[in-house]
């Protein structure tokens, strides 16, 4: 069962409701109904209001005057420090324009699962680093046989 979702709009503004499996967010701009929300859904359920969205499905959500910014800081910190790459040099783009990966170039890695993990660490990143999808598609070829 994945996210499920709930909009309403009134004439002061939207509310939204997200929630998956025992967790959810309410948010928008009518704070008369937000709050209408919550006392209708403590009347049927055993909950409690943990104040301000800071993680939500391993999202980080940073509150800024102009509304809330969704990151994945602390995992891609994880991410760096696991693939051994936190001194490693940053570049604009994540993968050489117009290299061509073949599945019969190189040796055998001695760690695959390790590969699978940083493969599938990254596509999850793609969330919020969506101008790394291309390149995780590229080398999630190689899950099977990475060299």
């Amino acid at each position: 069962m994945g996210t499920q979702k709930w909009v309403t709009t009134t004439d002061i503004g939207i509310v939204l409701l997200l929630v998956y499996v025992d967790d959810i967010v309410i948010t928008g701009s009518d704070s008369q109904l937000i709050e209408q929300l919550q006392q209708q859904l403590k009347s049927s359920f055993h909950m409690k209001n943990l104040g301000p969205l800071q993680y939500f499905l391993g999202l980080e959500a940073q509150h800024c005057p102009t509304g809330i910014l969704l990151h994945q800081h602390k995992d891609t910190q994880e991410l760096l420090s696991l693939a051994r790459l936190l001194d490693a040099n940053s570049v604009l783009t994540p993968m050489e324009v117009n290299l061509k990966l073949h599945h019969e170039n190189g040796d055998l890695l001695p760690h695959p699962s390790m590969y699978r993990q940083l493969v599938g660490s990254l596509n999850y990143l793609t969330i919020t680093r969506p101008h790394i999808s291309f390149t995780v598609q590229q080398v999630g070829q190689f899950m099977q046989a990475p060299c």
